[in-house]
């Protein structure tokens, strides 16, 4: 009989809707960057390329073309203008989805335990109409998405449910009152010692 030296729990930390392809394409600091620095402001390849040299990404524009063909190719970055420069065509990019290329806290779900069980239960709200709701019951495929074998759940249910609401997430952020709440809220004090996180 076999003797069991570990168990424990682990936690869902996080949900990532995502593809393989742009899986594939975020597989790349240089791509990430890129997707950083165009949630700033559309720009062109030439742009991105002096933007990149500047933090330290010394690429050439070719290279940074193939980025930018890479991460249009997974759905991650679009064409948003095209300008004649000099019989040529020059295309600025914005992208499509916001990536954040930072480490989480280690003590990230005990520092914040209370904000998350809050959010937590207004999101199983949130999540529950979604689910419930009648559009959103007569958009499903039929042909898409089987009960999984192991568990029974229907996951692509699940991951349309999660990819509306991470829409809606991204979207509220998008909002100009959200971008004033970042810069004008101030960081609070440390719980116990009153001293600045």
């Amino acid at each position: 009989m076999a003797e069991t030296l570990l168990q424990r729990e682990v936690r869902t930390r996080r949900i990532t809707t995502i593809g393989p392809e742009a899986a594939q394409a975020l597989n790349d600091p240089v791509r990430l960057r890129i997707l950083e620095t165009l949630s700033h402001k559309p720009m062109s390849a030439e742009d991105l390329t002096k933007a990149l040299a500047s933090n330290g990404y010394k690429k050439a524009t070719t290279t940074v073309r193939h980025h930018l063909d890479t991460l249009r190719k997974a759905g991650l970055v679009e064409a948003t203008k095209m300008v004649e420069v000099r019989g040529a065509v020059m295309k600025y990019y914005s992208p499509t989805m916001r990536a954040f290329s930072f480490d989480s806290p280690s003590d990230l779900d005990t520092r914040f335990a209370r904000l998350i069980e809050e959010t937590s239960s207004k999101m199983f709200k949130v999540l529950k109409g979604i689910l419930q709701d009648k559009k959103f019951a007569a958009g499903l495929d039929p042909k898409a998405g089987n009960s999984c074998s192991i568990c029974r759940i229907n996951h692509f249910k699940e991951y349309l449910a999660l990819e509306i609401l991470n829409s809606a997430v991204a979207r509220a952020t998008e909002n100009k009152e959200y971008a004033e709440l970042i810069v004008s809220t101030k960081e609070s004090p440390k719980s116990g010692n009153g001293a600045k996180t």
